[in-house]
């Protein structure tokens, strides 16, 4: 897992990208950043891709491990963007030496600097603080790219003592005790 999130946040580099605003051919990186977590993150493989070899689908059985806890942060927009020194509000502060410049100056500075970042593009997102994750269920398949069998893998002590002690208990981050079951038609038992 994490390996795919520092993928992700890697990118990848675009060759002769036609600049819009320069009008020349240069090389961009393209990447993504998390900005916005919901409150329930569901992670899908693709685990089924197009052979151009053979023209038809194959499945990618590689393994494939994912943590008990998963924390976002280090892959968030501000993590990132912070590590590397590229967050507005940090430059802005690091250029400015407070006590050469006055109240109005400082004023004059803000609404020059909100009318450059009144595009859309421009704007940074808001500052989120809630990146983790419990993990609460898997779902597996077996099979081939064309047919096969789903089944789920359930925390099913998962909010139970967590509603106890209110979110973020003591409790929450403590996976050994973790009741699991497997759920595959019409057997439940325990995993």
């Amino acid at each position: 897992m994490h390996e795919s999130l520092a993928k992700l946040v890697e990118g990848e580099v675009i060759n002769d990208y036609e600049c819009s605003g320069c009008k020349r051919k240069v090389d961009v990186r393209k990447r993504t950043l998390i900005a916005h977590t919901p409150n329930v993150l569901i992670v899908h493989l693709q685990r089924i891709i197009f052979n151009f070899d053979t023209f038809q689908n194959d499945k990618i059985n590689q393994h494939f491990e994912f943590p008990q806890i998963l924390d976002l942060a280090p892959y968030s927009y501000y993590e990132v963007m912070g590590q590397e020194n590229r967050l507005r509000r940090e430059k802005a502060g690091a250029d400015k030496d407070e006590s050469n410049i006055t109240q109005e100056e400082e004023t004059k500075a803000e609404e020059e600097e909100g009318e450059t970042e009144s595009d859309e593009d421009n704007q940074e997102p808001g500052q989120e603080d809630c990146f983790e994750y419990k993990l609460a269920g898997v779902t597996v398949h077996s099979g081939t790219a064309h047919a096969g069998h789903y089944w789920s893998y359930i925390n099913t002590k998962r909010g139970r003592e967590e509603a106890a002690e209110g979110e973020g208990g003591a409790a929450w981050g403590q996976t050994d005790n973790d009741c699991w079951m497997e759920f595959n038609d019409s057997t439940v038992r325990d995993f």
